[in-house]
């Protein structure tokens, strides 16, 4: 009986072990609640910038220094997600971020997409969407008339490509508190430690 009991403790061991390191490993996912939260704060931070420096008017030269700007704040300690974070911003003015595995700011093929993050204008909302469909928003202000043009430009971008002010109206999204990133997404960041 107790060499039954040992063989069979034996195949589970062995069970275990073969499934844990056979078993390929899921992908990490960036946490969108670090991501809109350092979307929101590099829409601040530029838009300081933009005053002091007396723009007028948010060109694509401006939403093209914001992207490389907010690429900067992602990947800034703490960080939240291991590998380097590339950001595309598409036609329709969607911020798709990426793993920029190679750094080199351009998403090469095999790179894997992260999230996107769109704007909601007449919720005033950035809504975060992770690969796996879980969405989440985070309400913002308008932090002021510089900050108005820099989005404005994006949403021209959105009409442009026939996005419509309604169009994300019905789109639901998790309450920031009930979404959890998975555990190798949650690492700090720009708050932490407050």
């Amino acid at each position: 009986m107790i060499n039954k009991i040992k063989i069979a403790i034996g195949v589970l061991v062995v069970g275990f072990f073969a499934v844990s390191f056979l078993t390929p490993s899921s992908p990490q996912t960036a946490d969108l609640g670090q991501v809109l939260d350092r979307t929101e704060f590099a829409i601040g931070k530029y838009s300081e910038h933009l005053d002091t420096t007396g723009v007028t008017e948010a060109s694509d030269d401006q939403v093209e220094e914001f992207r490389g700007f907010l690429v900067d704040v992602l990947n800034s300690d703490p960080r939240f997600y291991e590998e380097t974070q590339g950001l595309a911003i598409l036609e329709d003015a969607k911020f798709l971020g990426f793993a920029d595995t190679n750094s080199n700011g351009v998403k090469d093929t095999g790179e894997e997409d992260l999230y996107s993050v769109e704007i909601d204008e007449e919720n005033n909302r950035l809504i975060g969407t992770d690969m796996a469909g879980n969405s989440t928003g985070l309400r913002f202000s308008g932090t002021g008339f510089i900050a108005g043009m820099l989005i404005g430009n994006l949403i021209g971008r959105q009409r442009g490509a026939g996005v419509s002010k309604g169009s994300f109206s019905n789109r639901t999204v998790g309450a920031r508190s009930s979404y959890k990133a998975p555990r190798s997404a949650r690492s700090g960041g720009l708050r932490a430690g407050k």
